[in-house]
């Protein structure tokens, strides 16, 4: 039962001239308290923690959560940032900018998707731990997300998304879903990305990327919204279209890859380390420490 303390909590964000240990303090939190004890709460059940919380609405819990936001998120740009849709496909990064999101407060309408499952080797930067190996990555974010926001309208996409059902994934309005306002783009897939950007050009729709290099990131920003005529992926790849990737072996794909980056742009061992993969490496190398800054990146490219 959190209620108690949370309007305890509450009187003393709302009367910050009140300190929880001065004297003064105790009539008037009293008389709060008194006023507010017919106030109407919420119960909500979490079946995988097998426990059911009984909390404030939904209006006071999220003016308790974002209090330590202010001033550094206004009152104006939260009620944006909130009523902002967003969607992310590919939840390794995505994982750790999903999570940010929701701590900060932001989008309550998000649309997420992985089909993959969380591997051990992914506990070097997907925010999960061993007891969620063998579990979709969308289903794994979605638990930890309405732990934090349990008012989170969350649409789920646990088979992931292709050249079929990306835009609607995107645009949405066919079927009756809703239109993304921002796009964030984590996949692997070299023709979704290509796709996709297509897709939010014509929708006229902003697409945000993070990219891991090594302890840096490459951020890229493509503002379909207001500049509708620009070039994909900034031109990186010339007059590129899906198609062309349709038989690609894995050498093609890293060189394309590394021209969307650029190899000018990559740190040395990250330079050295795509020369080593499928010789000494299974992968690309990625950080926990560089998804949390691509997080951090991200959500502010959003705000």
């Amino acid at each position: 039962d959190t209620v108690s303390g949370s309007l305890k909590e509450l009187f003393f964000i709302r009367n910050p001239k009140f300190k929880k240990t001065m004297l003064e303090a105790k009539e008037p939190l009293q008389k709060f308290l008194e006023e507010n004890k017919n106030l109407e709460t919420v119960w909500i059940y979490y079946p995988w923690l097998n426990k059911l919380v009984h909390t404030v609405p939904e209006e006071i819990y999220f003016e308790l959560r974002t209090a330590r936001n202010k001033n550094i998120i206004t009152k104006q740009e939260q009620e944006n940032y909130r009523n902002t849709k967003i969607g992310i496909a590919g939840l390794s990064i995505g994982s750790n900018v999903i999570l940010t999101l929701a701590f900060t407060g932001g989008p309550k309408f998000m649309k997420i998707t992985d089909f993959d499952d969380i591997e051990i080797s992914n506990l070097n930067r997907v925010r999960a731990g061993l007891p969620q190996i063998g579990e979709n990555k969308t289903f794994s974010l979605t638990k930890q997300i309405w732990e934090v926001d349990p008012f989170a309208e969350l649409d789920l996409w646990d088979k992931g998304v292709s050249k079929e059902n990306l835009e609607e994934f995107i645009a949405g309005e066919k079927n009756g879903g809703k239109k993304l306002d921002i796009f964030i783009d984590e996949m692997d897939r070299l023709d979704l990305k290509i796709l996709s950007r297509f897709i939010c050009r014509e929708c006229k729709i902003p697409v945000l990327m993070a990219t891991d290099n090594g302890d840096n990131i490459i951020l890229d920003v493509e503002l379909y919204d207001t500049e509708p005529n620009l070039p994909i992926l900034h031109g990186l790849m010339g007059n590129i279209k899906p198609d062309d990737f349709k038989s690609m072996n894995y050498e093609e794909w890293l060189k394309l890859a590394t021209k969307i980056v650029g190899f000018d742009n990559l740190t040395d061992r990250m330079k050295d380390s795509l020369k080593e993969i499928g010789k000494t490496l299974a992968g690309v190398p990625q950080l926990g420490s560089t998804a949390t800054v691509s997080a951090a990146a991200v959500s502010l490219s959003v705000r």
